[in-house]
């Protein structure tokens, strides 16, 4: 069991993870969307859907850590 001290900085460390995993899965949509916009000549559909998805699988995960951590499940 961690002490109360080490589990407020593990929660912490997991809360300021959020801005950066929102901005990975946003920018790993937008380039695979350009990519494929690129290969099929489909601009701009598959950088808008792709991108989209993207910020929603970044926020999905995002509520899922500040859920995980408002239960007190501090690891």
């Amino acid at each position: 069991m961690l002490k109360p001290e080490s589990r407020r900085l593990v929660l912490m460390a997991q809360v300021w993870t959020i801005p950066v995993l929102i901005l990975v899965s946003t920018g790993i949509g937008l380039a695979a969307g350009y990519y494929l916009d690129r290969t099929w000549n489909s601009e701009p559909w598959f950088s808008i859907s792709l991108t989209l998805l993207g910020l929603a699988a970044g926020i999905y995960e995002s509520v899922r850590i500040l859920v995980h951590a408002s239960r007190g499940n501090g690891s």
